[in-house]
């Protein structure tokens, strides 16, 4: 169907490109107006802060003074000069990341077309141009650089938010919880809209730069854009990974040796591991490293995706053809308006309600989501028919599917609501006001054991719900708009990104503020109100991270969507080997990933308890708080872990795509990509989930809010003991391999779309355009130096023949087959190295050998073998066979088919070169090209090498002689293009290159001219007699004025316009075979001929995959022997001087018959000889005598 690009929707561009980045600006405002009402609580004494007026008058209960505010500025001070330390080391790591990344882009993507810098014809948008790939490759690079940037920015700000508020959020608890609540809110606001309005305005500052070149190019600018995504997950990466490392080794060292072992409080100041957890940096650039800045550049990330594969879909679809610039931009309209909507929703929570009572806390938290998604339903709607047109087409793998505005606003609203199911499913499972923890707490019973296990089942458990809301989001959003539906349900999802970071970013402001509230000193009282926070923020921060999980679900689909769309991928076949494999390693790469980073944690922090260890045994009065501890040795254990443990699974995530697309093609990539998809969607909930509830278990013990909780406490009782260690190995889970899942299935997506033009350019061995043997050279070496080569067949005749090849009966019924000779031959290097022989002359010769059956699909074939011609070859050929499925070895034969057969062949004086004969479709197919082989009495290794790009090589002697394609090397296929059957000259087609010239007039009198005239110098003979002879006349001779029948001159035709020439179009006889290279079956290696002169020698057979291993067997075969084993010198020189001879006698016959007809009968004769020849069919003459192989030696001259 085809929409015209008249219509369109009732929002104008005009207006559409005021409101984003209004919209954007809204968001900024906002979040530095919360950001100066958070900034009115003052946290030290001065006498411009009138403190006692501030705070003390309004302060419900407690005895803090001003010696406590002193205390929390000073503990808030260092958290924040910790943690920009940190972070700066952090990003030094990131921006050497940043330059290397950037330039491999620039490299992959320049390479696509060599660096050129010419207009391409467009991909989608057919008969237009297109910018260069360079061009592309150039403004990826930038756009990857602005993503990762924009990224590192929100997590340094969410960073210093939240190192701003804590302290805060701590003084105002003394007020009451309602001001702490707020405190705590506002500042999560400030993140969550400084994010969500950054990342919209750069991107949609990026896409205008970025027009400014590109212009009606939008294939070219979205498809640069995606660059953006691209940055902004690498960075989180590395953050999330990095930052949950370190907080989680601190963690663990805090709770088993401070709980369990001391059964001292979790943020007592004596644990030498909190203050590398709390104080310091741990807390706030773990848990705000972790889930600030990591769940800030994570959600980051997840909108810049979805945004980048909504955009470049509608790119290639019909709005984007039509440059609807309104319905192109519904993306950022949705994140526009999301804004605006979490701006009201944050008012009912700051300005429009208040909380009075702990038990307030957690519902508030949970209408912001509610009140949200519902606003935002609304917003979707209107934006949904104003933005869009009323109906339209979008790219769906190939084809035009018609969508309608309406399916739009169910593909975004499902993907909204979605995200609340799965958030509350989420709280569901780790909230202990909920029976699943509850369960898992009454398990801490009978020890950690049972813990261990109720939490474990309690994850898996988590899964199903959300996987099924996934499920049918995805569903319902392909069926009404394909890939581009599950691109916007995405955006749905994270549509209320401010509110969400909000959220999130309140759990761990509260988190810290009751951890100074602890090291300040501070009253019983105001800690409660503190840990009341903390539990609701745990609860929130539990369902954000169930957001980042769904949305990075739907993203990664969507991503995968628009990579197949680019790589040109019509379907994904799980059933082709190429496909399931990277399938199942895809699914391994989760675990994988989560296996590398927990033991990251694992061993930062076994060196952290042992550390603690040692100085509460080592450091006199630390117990008694008498002395201070050693912080600065913790601090060191967990900032040196967490920088060096991050590299090796960011490595992982950011060159697996690389790995695979370069080495196995585009189809094993998409296979790895649904694999990961599949299984770190499913593993990252249930990490996350099963790390939740174990922690909130441990603490649900610790509240002691109800009977059953009192039963299992207090602090320090077994049960207890049993929580925290659950706690502790829920740790990594939920904090750092979790929530780092998220980005991994993103990041190898967005990864696998930006590189989709070079892994489909140069993708190997799998991509038919791999066709630069530097490229599969450089391929080759590292595929091989992973894996080991496979070795089909390899024959060196050490140990005779006759138990591997079986000699054919063909031919012994006449008395005309050949007998093998097992030798090493007349002369050799090696007397010792054999082979097999011809022995008569005059004698045809059939044998073979069979291997195990396979089939080269997918993988490189390789068929060499050395053979010698000591006989000094006059007309015969050295060639071998590999033949596929079932052959009776007694019978055969010349008539018996095969798929291969290659070497050389020489006959006559001008024939000799390598045949290579490949078998498609039943019929022999000889290769066009002219390789010549060589004609000594030495031995020579001949290879052929046919590789999955339907490319080919023969070597000789290790010397690549010929390379090129099956396509045009073999008529094995119809031709791609041909002439225009149909196409007739035009009549008006002038085609005369000279015409008369029209100003050439004919003489005067020209006519009167004669043709002949009498002879001037004839004379009547004198013995002429008129009356008998009658009246002589003068015969009549030519007349020399006589010029023939005037015609003007020719001069130029002006009005010439060439011979005509019927057009080129695409032959409807061509159908492309992706599997042209494929031979199945192949069981068997043979050698059939027919040889005048007897003395060929074959050795050194070898059917495998690996060239490196062929050229390897070579050298160790034919290459140690080549300087010592020398030609018969007399058997060399007599057959030189005859082989000169017939050559001249063929030259001097060839010159003497000069008669066409002669001509015309030797080429029909040599015709159908060559043809029975090549159809694998003996020829007549072949069964004669030596007087027909001398006729033989004519009949290729003539040839």
């Amino acid at each position: 169907m085809v929409v015209s690009h008249l219509e369109m929707g009732m929002l104008s561009e005009g207006l559409t490109q005021v409101l984003i980045p209004a919209a954007a600006l809204v968001g900024i405002a906002f979040a530095l107006l919360q950001w100066y009402l958070v900034s009115k609580v003052k946290v030290s004494g001065d006498s411009s802060s009138d403190y006692n007026d501030k705070l003390i008058e309004e302060e419900e209960e407690g005895t803090d003074n001003l010696e406590v505010s002193i205390k929390c500025a000073e503990i808030q001070n260092a958290i924040s000069v910790g943690a920009t330390s940190f972070l700066f080391t952090q990003y030094k790591y990131l921006i050497v990341f940043m330059g290397v990344f950037a330039a491999i882009i620039f490299v992959f993507l320049g390479s696509v077309k060599g660096f050129s810098t010419k207009s391409e014809p467009c991909t989608y948008s057919k008969g237009n141009l297109c910018k260069p790939a360079l061009a592309n490759a150039a403004f990826s690079t930038l756009a990857f650089l602005l993503g990762a940037l924009t990224s590192v920015l929100s997590g340094f700000l969410g960073m210093k938010i939240a190192t701003y508020a804590n302290a805060r959020t701590t003084l105002e608890a003394r007020k009451g919880v309602g001001k702490a609540f707020i405190t705590a809110f506002r500042s999560g606001a400030v993140m969550g809209f400084l994010l969500a309005a950054n990342g919209l305005l750069v991107l949609y500052i990026s896409i205008i730069l970025f027009k400014t070149y590109y212009g009606d190019d939008w294939e070219g600018l979205y498809e640069s854009i995606t660059g953006y995504g691209l940055g902004g997950s690498s960075m989180a990466l590395f953050g999330r990974v990095g930052g949950g490392i370190y907080t989680k080794a601190a963690d663990v060292g805090a709770d088993l040796v401070g709980k369990v072992e001391r059964n001292i409080p979790e943020d007592d100041p004596r644990n030498p591991a909190v203050i590398s957890l709390e104080l310091v940096i741990a807390d706030n650039v773990g848990d705000n490293v972790g889930d600030i800045a990591g769940m800030g550049s994570d959600l980051f990330g997840s909108y810049a995706e979805a945004s980048c594969a909504a955009l470049f879909v509608a790119s290639i679809s019909s709005i984007g053809i039509n440059h609807d610039y309104t319905a192109m931009s519904y993306p950022l309209i949705i994140s526009s308006v999301g804004i605006v909507v979490c701006l009201i929703t944050t008012l009912f929570a700051t300005d429009l309600s208040e909380i009075r009572h702990v038990s307030e806390i957690e519902p508030a938290l949970k209408r912001q989501l509610v009140v949200s998604t519902i606003l935002m339903t609304v917003g979707i709607a209107m934006v949904s028919f104003f933005a869009l047109p009323s109906e339209f087409t979008l790219f769906n793998f190939g084809t035009e599917k018609a969508v309608k505005n309406w399916h739009l606003f169910f593909c975004v609203t499902i993907g909204l609501w979605a995200g609340l199911v799965i958030g509350y499913t989420t709280e569901y499972y780790t909230s202990n006001a909920y029976s699943p923890v509850q369960d898992v707490a009454d398990s801490c019973r009978t020890g950690a054991a049972t813990n261990v296990i109720f939490g474990l089942a309690l994850g898996y458990k988590s899964v199903i719900v959300p996987i099924f809301a996934i499920a049918i989001a995805i569903y319902v959003s392909f069926s009404l708009a394909a890939m581009y539906g599950i691109a916007v349900a995405a955006l749905g999802m994270l549509s209320t990104i401010a509110t969400g970071l909000a959220i999130d970013a309140y759990g761990p402001i509260s988190d810290n503020a009751g951890g100074i509230a602890e090291m300040a000193g501070m009253s019983h009282k105001i800690r409660e109100r503190t840990d009341a926070l903390d539990a609701a923020g745990n609860t929130t921060a539990a369902i954000g991270k169930g957001f980042a999980i769904g949305s990075a679900a739907l993203v990664s689909l969507a991503l995968f969507g628009a990579f197949v769309s680019r790589a040109g991928i019509s379907s994904v076949d799980v059933l082709t080997p190429k496909v399931f494999i990277g399938l199942i390693v895809g699914a391994m790469l989760p675990y994988w990933f989560s296996a590398m980073t927990m033991k990251s944690v694992g061993s930062a922090a076994l060196k952290m308890v042992e550390e603690v260890r040692r100085q509460f045994n080592t450091i006199p009065g630390l117990m008694e708080g008498r002395v201070k501890p050693d912080y600065a040795n913790c601090v060191k254990i967990s900032t040196d872990a967490s920088l060096r443990e991050m590299i090796p699974p960011g490595a992982l995530v950011m060159l697996t795509p690389l790995i695979t697309g370069t080495l196995f093609g585009v189809e094993t990539l998409a296979g790895v990509l649904a694999g990961s998809l599949v299984s770190g969607v499913q593993v990252a909930i249930s990490a996350s989930n099963t790390g939740g509830a174990w922690d909130n278990a441990k603490k649900y013990i610790e509240a002691g809010a109800s009977e059953h909780a009192k039963s299992l406490g207090p602090k320090g009782s077994d049960a207890h003991k049993a929580a925290v260690i659950g706690d502790t190995i829920g740790d990594p889970l939920k904090d750092t391999s979790g929530p780092s899942l998220n980005i991994l299935i993103k990041l190898m997506a967005v990864e696998s779309l930006v590189f989709a033009p070079f892994f489909a350019a140069h993708g190997a061995p799998f991509s038919q355009e791999m066709a630069n043997p530097k490229i599969f050279s450089l391929i080759l070496f590292s595929v091989f130096a992973i894996a080991s080569a496979k070795v089909f067949f390899e024959e060196r005749f050490e140990d005779g023949w006759e138990n591997k090849w079986v000699v054919s009966d063909w031919k012994k019924d006449e008395n005309t087959a050949g007998v093998w000779n097992y030798t090493s031959g007349k002369w050799n290097g090696d007397p010792n190295d054999k082979g097999i022989q011809t022995s008569e002359d005059y004698r045809f010769y059939a044998i073979s050998a069979e291997f195990p059956k396979f089939s080269n699909k997918d993988q490189t074939l390789v068929f060499q073998f050395s053979v010698k011609h000591e006989q000094k070859l006059d007309c015969g050929g050295g060639y071998m066979k590999l033949l596929s499925g079932e052959v009776d070895q007694k019978k055969f034969g010349g008539d018996t088919p095969y798929s291969i057969m290659f070497g050389p062949d020489i006959c006559g004086y001008s024939t000799k070169k390598v045949h290579a004969i490949l078998n498609y479709n039943e019929t022999n197919h000889l290769i066009k090209k002219e390789v010549p082989c060589e004609t000594d009495q030495l031995s020579h290794v001949y290879t052929l090498i046919i590789r999955p790009d339907a490319t080919y090589s023969i070597l000789i002697d290790n010397v690549e002689k010929q390379t090129g394609s099956l396509y045009s090397d073999w008529d094995l296929l119809p031709p791609k293009t041909i002439k225009d059957p149909e196409a007739k000259k035009p009549e008006d087609w002038d085609d005369k290159e000279y015409i008369p010239d029209p100003e050439d007039k004919k003489p005067e009198g020209y006519e009167d001219i004669p043709k002949e005239i009498p002879d001037p110098d004839a004379k009547k003979p004198e013995d002429w007699d008129d009356e008998e002879d009658g009246e002589w006349t003068a015969p009549t001779i030519p007349n020399p004025e006589y010029k023939g029948p005037w015609k003007p001159k020719k001069i130029k035709n002006p009005n010439y316009q060439g011979k005509w020439k019927a057009p080129i179009i695409d032959n409807p006889d061509f159908k492309d075979d992706p599997e042209l290279y494929v031979y199945p079956d192949l069981g068997y290696v043979g050698i059939e001929l027919w040889q005048v002169k007897s003395g060929t020698l074959f050795d050194n057979v070898l059917v495998s995959d690996d060239p490196e291993y062929a050229k390897q067997m070579a050298e160790e075969t034919w290459g140690k022997q080549k300087d010592e084993s020398k030609e018969d010198p007399a058997d060399s020189d007599a057959e030189d001087e005859a082989d000169d001879a017939e050559g001249e006698d063929s030259d001097a016959e060839s010159k003497a018959d000069t008669s066409e007809d002669a001509d015309d009968k030797d080429e029909d004769e040599s015709h159908d000889e060559l043809s029975s020849f090549v159809k694998g069919k003996r020829p007549k003459w072949a069964e004669n005598t030596a007087s027909e192989a001398a006729r033989l030696a004519d009949l290729f001259s003539s040839i």
